[in-house]
């Protein structure tokens, strides 16, 4: 397996770029390799690794211990590939790390192991990934919704329709030869439409269920076969508590849906469509929602979590004799498993808090486990600092899950603390594994809390509907609560905490300095909101005129105008004068998320007010950072702001 090592690494030295050489660059520099799968027949193994300076896709024949380049895009990486039995792939392109004005790609193309027979699938956004040229109205792209079972080379997606305008309509569901390119509809007839649509497609690659969203309401669709009538199963409001259907069980009859009736975490349950009743439980979890199958070609073998620490739960005897086997071969790590259909040979991706991860290969029958090639050759774990699960309680008792990163070599007591808020707000927020920023911010000596406030996804309903209506609320005081926590049990230095955030995060950071100015030093707002009625009104965002903005954001958010006090009180641009400490704000001249005009209004309230700021805008970039030499002037602009702020001796 050394070899094997070897061959990979020889590919990457020899035609990726040159190593970055500051610490800083280290840090946020993209993995060597970004994934790694077997194939089916267990002959290959398929990576995404730098090639011409790009990341492209590279296949490994294991027996004759070759290695060559499948793809060599220079003006754009390969994001995402699958296996399509064992001679043929699937690979979306797209940019790792270029910025938003030169950003290209997200096409979908299909190719063979070795390198020929290459199929462009669908249209990406460059020029060249056009399907024909000319001033196009319209730009089409494809989900892929599922890959089927065996060695056929056909794959189940969805096709997706923009407008001149960036908007998004839902097209086809169709079955593709990714061969020939043939299309065949398996959507005809369906039952209902939404702006957001989900199928479920059984192993024969027949469509089965169809939920939609669309004016407030979701809608769940189900048939029995492929010439069987639509019957509506389940129909209530978008923000409604409810149930997703994720597979086809083995019986035919059932599905396995994630759901909230009658859990506050989402359980995998059994769903009679006939019947419309819900079964048995088939799996559950204490601290959070479960909604991902693990599928062992086409059958339903377990469950993945995202518990205080990533997790898999095999309900097949054979799979979870190999995750059990793996995991006590390397404790205190998250290992996924990638197997050949025999479950004879396993690629295994082995990460932890202080590890961006490694890949090796199980030999089954030779019992076996070699190293391949580390994620991030780079990064040294032991160098690396521990990231805790915590909790603590909210002013209301709200249990909010948090992490807590103490600097290795530190006693852990009086430390200088960087409380970093997550973006979305409703996303699944942090979790516990390798983190570039928090690692850069340990290194250089700062305590990082973590918090997954209230309105955070994968916690249950309670904790994400406590969100609804709690921006700069109860959503704002699980992030100050986490800070006195911090301090309460002596980790945090009371006199030097700094926030920081992007995006909500970015808002989570201006609100904090306004509403409990004496509680931070310093705060850092990269590409965040700060006026909640711009947020909800604007025309020329990404999600502008969408089915959120229109309907579920009213109640997430407010309603521009019946709750127009409120929204206007708790936007930080019109709150600049009660702010204390300086303020870095660091936004991107092109993006289209969280416009520029949202800084340009905090600045001006700065000005007006007299507080101090610092202040940086790169052109061409988005809703973050992309090129590495803006992330570099931003990371070490932050550490030199804090540095200032609360990196002093007390």
């Amino acid at each position: 397996m050394k070899r094997i090592a070897s061959i990979l690494a020889g590919i990457a030295l020899l035609l990726a770029s040159s190593a970055f050489a500051t610490t800083t660059e280290e840090f946020f520099r993209l993995p060597q390799y970004i994934d790694m799968r077997i194939s089916p027949d267990g002959e290959r193994i398929a990576a995404i690794a730098p090639v011409k300076g790009r990341e492209n896709l590279v296949v490994l024949d294991m027996d004759a211990k070759k290695a060559h380049a499948l793809t060599a895009f220079e003006a754009k990486d390969v994001v995402w590939f699958r296996w399509l039995g064992s001679k043929r792939l699937l690979l979306r392109t797209g940019s790792f790390a270029t910025r938003d004005f030169d950003q290209q790609g997200g096409a979908l193309y299909a190719i063979d192991v070795d390198g020929g027979e290459t199929r462009q699938i669908s249209e990406g956004s460059g020029d060249d990934e056009r399907m024909a040229g000319g001033m196009r109205a319209v730009f089409r792209t494809m989900n892929v919704v599922r890959t089927l079972p065996g060695d056929g080379e056909d794959f189940i997606g969805q096709e997706i329709v923009f407008d001149v305008e960036g908007h998004m309509d839902m097209g086809d569901l169709v079955r593709v030869n990714s061969r020939t390119g043939r299309r065949t509809s398996l959507s005809l007839g369906k039952p209902d439409s939404g702006q957001a649509e989900s199928w479920v497609v059984d192993n024969r690659g027949v469509a089965r269920v169809l939920r939609a969203t669309g004016k407030g309401t979701t809608r769940t669709w189900y048939r029995a076969g492929a010439e069987a009538p639509w019957v509506k199963l389940d129909e209530r409001g978008s923000t409604d508590p409810g149930w997703v259907a994720l597979a086809v069980a083995d019986d035919d009859k059932t599905l396995y849906v994630a759901s909230y009736v009658g859990h506050d975490k989402a359980a995998i349950v059994r769903y009679d469509p006939a019947t419309k009743s819900f079964r048995e439980v088939v799996a559950q979890h204490p601290q959070v929602d479960l909604d991902q199958l693990i599928r062992d070609d086409g059958k339903v073998v377990g469950v993945a979590y995202d518990a205080d620490r990533p997790g898999f739960a095999m309900f097949d005897a054979d799979i979870a004799r190999l995750q059990n086997t793996v995991d006590k071969a390397f404790p205190d790590h998250v290992n996924r498993l990638d197997w050949s259909r025999d479950h004879s040979r396993v690629v295994i991706f082995s990460y932890s808090d202080r590890s961006p991860g490694t890949f090796y290969l199980m030999d089954v029958k030779k019992g076996r486990i070699e190293y391949i090639a580390d994620r991030s050759p780079w990064i040294h774990p032991k160098e690396m600092s521990p990231m805790k699960p915590v909790r603590y309680a909210a002013r209301d008792g709200l249990e909010i899950p948090a992490y807590l990163t103490i600097p290795k070599g530190s006693d852990g007591h009086d430390l200088p603390m960087v409380v970093v808020v997550h973006g979305g707000p409703w996303v699944e927020g942090d979790e516990w594994r390798y983190d570039p920023e928090v690692q850069f911010l340990a290194a250089h000596g700062y305590a990082v809390l973590q918090p997954n406030f209230r309105g955070t996804t994968r916690y249950g309903w309670k904790h994400f509907s406590a969100g609804f209506g709690q921006w700069g609320l109860a959503m704002q005081d699980d992030v100050t609560d986490g800070v006195k926590w911090a301090i309460a049990q002596g980790v945090a230095d009371p006199k030097r905490v700094c926030i920081y955030g992007a995006s909500y995060g970015g808002y989570a950071t201006m609100m904090g300095l306004a509403k409990d100015p004496d509680l931070y030093r310093c705060g850092i707002d990269y590409v965040g909101v700060t006026d909640i009625p711009l947020f909800l009104t604007m025309t020329w965002a990404d999600y502008a005129k969408s089915e959120f903005m229109d309907y579920d954001a009213h109640k997430m958010v407010g309603d521009p105008v019946k709750d127009a006090q409120r929204l206007h009180d708790t936007s930080p641009d019109q709150l600049a004068a009660r702010i204390k400490a300086p303020v870095f704000m660091a936004y991107g001249a092109a993006d289209v998320r969280v416009p520029i005009e949202h800084g340009i209004r905090m600045k001006n309230a700065l000005d007006k007010a007299g507080v101090k700021y610092e202040w940086m805008v790169k052109a061409g970039e988005g809703h973050g950072y992309r090129d590495p030499a803006n992330q570099k002037d931003f990371y070490e602009a932050m550490l030199k702001f804090l540095d200032r702020n609360i990196g002093s001796p007390k």
